[in-house]
């Protein structure tokens, strides 16, 4: 059913799906590197294609790869592939990517309180957790805006990359990205690859409808 509605990838290409559905305008995405890399690799590509056009994403991951969904038709094809992902500018582009700003402000209140920045209260009267994360979240800003060279901000970023995103294997994943095969395809409706990826989208989404009936509704729909 795969290779009827798309195609199913050799190891040395990289699957890209469009696919438009009522929610919106989809891409899917399988390099089959895992959840951390996929989550770094759709945090890169989001704020890549902002680049090009203004436009807004919500994305989801697994194991296998990742989706950006967006109320617009999102502009990745042949032109424009080798540059979404290449390495270049990595590092600086990652820091830019709003997921990364989010993870490396909860890396830096570890930072900040190891490094003296923030007190965290008196024996048998800490302070609580949200207090402490305000605060972080006050001192980060101030730093990213004013003193973008700051130890500890550099520290929390450092960690995010080498523990969190997993800098080495996004490079290596973009290094074998650039010499595959990018095959690009239109199905008509979602596909068994992308199936696991929109269920996860699901649980992220407020609805009435009891998520074992969407779930439902939509394997239904893929018999078809």
């Amino acid at each position: 059913l795969q290779q009827k509605l798309s195609h199913i990838p050799r190891s040395n290409e990289l699957l890209i799906e469009h696919i438009e559905t009522k929610d919106g305008f989809h891409l899917f995405v399988y390099p089959f590197e895992g959840r951390l890399v996929h989550e770094a690799l759709a945090a890169l590509l989001s704020y890549r294609i902002s680049r090009i056009t203004p436009i807004t994403f919500s994305f989801a991951m697994n194991d296998y790869g990742f989706e950006l969904l967006s109320d617009q038709p999102i502009p990745v094809d042949d032109t424009n592939i080798d540059e979404l992902f290449s390495a270049e500018n990595l590092l600086a582009d990652i820091q830019r990517s709003v997921n990364a700003a989010e993870m490396t402000k909860r890396k830096f209140r570890d930072v900040a309180v190891i490094g003296g920045l923030i007190f965290q209260g008196y024996p048998g009267e800490y302070k609580k957790a949200r207090h402490l994360q305000s605060s972080a979240s006050l001192l980060f800003q101030v730093f990213n805006e004013y003193d973008k060279d700051n130890l500890l901000l550099r520290q929390a970023y450092n960690e995010v990359m080498t523990q969190q995103m997993e800098e080495i294997r996004l490079r290596d994943t973009l290094s074998r990205i650039h010499q595959s095969k990018v095959v690009i395809t239109f199905p008509e409706r979602l596909t068994p690859f992308c199936f696991p990826l929109k269920v996860d989208s699901l649980r992220e989404n407020f609805s009435t409808e009891k998520l074992e009936d969407r779930v439902r509704r939509m394997q239904e729909q893929l018999s078809r």
